[in-house]
């Protein structure tokens, strides 16, 4: 069964969060009495994906879009100058 915990307590002790995910595997954050995010270890996240029938490195090793659309997305509002004028 994952913890629950605030949000606000996730936020203001984020090493204690991380401490137990890699314990629990899962922690749930709650916000308002409903749940908000979910954060999972490595080993839980992999035997998740596996129980999903999703191939082995699909997800979570590479980025989700290709490098090079990536590296254009960010250089699309580049200044014109970098102040050397």
């Amino acid at each position: 069964m994952p913890k629950n915990i605030s949000a606000s307590d996730a936020k203001n002790n984020f090493g204690g969060l991380l401490d137990d995910v890699a314990a629990l595997g899962r922690v749930d954050i709650v916000k308002h009495g409903r749940l908000v995010a979910v954060v999972l270890s490595p080993r839980a996240f992999d035997s998740s994906l596996a129980a999903a029938g999703a191939k082995d490195g699909q997800w979570g090793r590479k980025h989700m879009i290709p490098a090079e659309l990536a590296r254009a997305a960010r250089m699309l509002n580049r200044p014109s100058t970098f102040g050397d004028e």
